[in-house]
């Protein structure tokens, strides 16, 4: 419906205006009327009406001002005069102002109908030709920005560029794993896209192949998570498939915007280390704030330690870090899946060997790592590893016995190879180091180290005879560094050296 508003200082006339012609069945509505100047003036700035019928001799201001301050405020209403006057004066002037049509009083039904009609069709045809324009404009500013972002010449396009040039940009990523390449698929992304939006004229969505991209400019960083977050639950609300959305570096050249939108696609070809959070970006990464010297397989290797002790806690926080130096380290979905397999497997094994645990137990790891190789993010893959490791480690609890200082006993038998320190093992199993060492040889009635190298040369003894190893092989696979430490050792419990001890047992 277009807007009527009438403006005269007669309540009558007022009144027959209203009901003169049927203003509703012919696709208008009255949206106000004004009794003098000065009250028509403020209602059409207000009201911004489509047409406007209008008397030239009122109190306060005079019709012929009305017209000209509104013109000048950019008002784009038609007026219609209405006057008792036959003043070719006043008709000229008005035609200056833009005014197309002059009606004396009485006014005519017909006339007006028709007057009336002619200016709605003038003013659809206008608007058509704006949405047209504008258009156009939209989908030149679009070209130009995707030229931007692939770095390719628009120096042709120079103006739009510098009228584009605002204090910063940003570049959104949104893809859907359902159908990504489907056009129809792209064209409902988009559309939900802009019914989720307000922020419309700071806001430009482009096609990039099969990913949809919103170059954001001049909007606050919290503004635009908040925006992009309203986005995302619209996506999943309305999507079926996994949405994702990865955002790109603030920059504040448009001459830059390339850079943002090359993070938002590493950060959406590495979808894996991020598809749980809402919204990606590099300020995710940043705030985790982890030490990228930390080597990925140590701490796997004290996930491992964690889970055979039983140490739940200490377990779940090395999980925590392993997720977040993964991700800050960028690894590809196969290599995390792969090194996490690896070790698995190899855990596994040990635990074969040093546990009697059921055959239904030792399958914990193969359902582990299938349900691993499931996952589609990192958050899920970390999950499974909690749940999975957590059960494990209660079968090797409930093999061994429970007592907390046999528990460290059964470690060092169990891992007497390793780099063993009592210190070390006081923080794996929270105790004071020397505490620790005072009931551990309360309880074995030997020193930790005794006991340890008592252990260690027993299995030297085997691997000396058993598997014919040379002596250097054997000191390296029961834990010691030095060759003459381990033969200094080996003849203080032996009373012989290793290499007469393996000549007297084979001959």
């Amino acid at each position: 419906m277009l807007k009527v508003l009438i403006i005269d200082d007669e309540p009558y006339v007022r009144e027959g205006l209203k009901h003169i012609i049927n203003w509703r069945e012919n696709g208008f509505e009255i949206c106000g009327e004004a009794a003098d100047g000065d009250e028509g003036y403020s209602k059409v700035l207000e009201l911004k009406p489509d047409i406007i019928l209008i008397d030239i001799q009122m109190p306060g201001k005079l019709g012929l001002d009305i017209i000209k301050g509104a013109k000048e405020s950019g008002i784009k209403g038609k007026f219609i005069v209405i006057s008792g006057y036959s003043n070719f004066e006043y008709a000229q002037k008005a035609i200056t102002y833009g005014v197309k049509e002059y009606l004396l009083k009485p006014i005519d039904e017909d006339e007006l109908l028709e007057i009336a009609l002619k200016l709605r069709k003038e003013i659809e045809e206008e608007k058509k030709s704006k949405e047209r324009l504008e258009k156009n404009k939209i989908a030149l500013r679009q070209y130009v920005l995707t030229q931007l972002i692939l770095r390719k010449d628009v120096n042709e396009y120079e103006d739009i560029k510098n009228s584009l040039n605002t204090s910063s940009f940003q570049v959104a990523l949104i893809s859907n794993s359902s159908n990504q390449n489907n056009f129809d698929n792209i064209v409902k992304i988009e559309e939900i896209i802009l019914n989720s939006i307000n922020e419309k004229e700071n806001i430009d969505i482009i096609k990039l192949g099969d990913r949809l991209a919103l170059v954001i400019r001049n909007i606050n960083v919290n503004y635009t998570h908040k925006l992009l977050t309203n986005v995302k639950l619209s996506l999943d609300k309305n999507l079926v498939g996994n949405n994702f959305i990865a955002l790109g570096e603030d920059v504040n050249d448009i001459e830059d915007i390339y850079r943002s939108y090359r993070s938002a696609k590493n950060l959406t070809n590495n979808k894996f280390l991020f598809s749980n959070s809402a919204i990606a970006s590099n300020l995710l990464v940043e705030k985790e704030n982890i030490d990228l010297n930390l080597d990925e397989k140590k701490i796997l290797n004290k996930i491992i330690t964690y889970t055979e002790i039983g140490q739940k806690d200490k377990l779940n926080e090395n999980l925590n870090i392993l997720e977040k130096l993964i991700r800050a380290k960028g690894f590809r979905e196969d290599e995390i899946k792969v090194t996490i397999t690896r070790t698995l497997l190899d855990f596994k094994e040990k635990i074969k060997q040093d546990y009697k645990l059921k055959e239904e137990s030792l399958r914990i790891e193969e359902k582990i790592i299938d349900k691993i190789y499931l996952e589609e993010n990192l958050k899920g893959v970390i999950e499974v590893l909690s749940k999975g490791l957590s059960s494990i480690s209660k079968e090797i609890s409930t093999s061994s016995n429970n007592s907390s200082i046999k528990r460290v006993v059964k470690y060092v038998e169990k891992n007497y190879y390793k780099d063993l320190k009592l210190e070390n093992l006081a923080e794996i199993f929270n105790y004071n180091s020397a505490y620790l060492g005072k009931i551990f040889k309360s309880y074995t009635g030997e020193s930790f180290n005794t006991y340890l190298d008592k252990i260690r040369i027993e299995e030297g003894k085997k691997l000396l005879v058993e598997e014919n190893l040379k002596v250097y092989e054997v000191c390296e696979r029961i834990g010691y560094k030095n060759i003459d430490y381990f033969h200094s050792k080996f003849k203080k419990y032996v009373g012989i050296s290793p290499l007469n001890y393996k000549k007297q047992k084979e001959m």
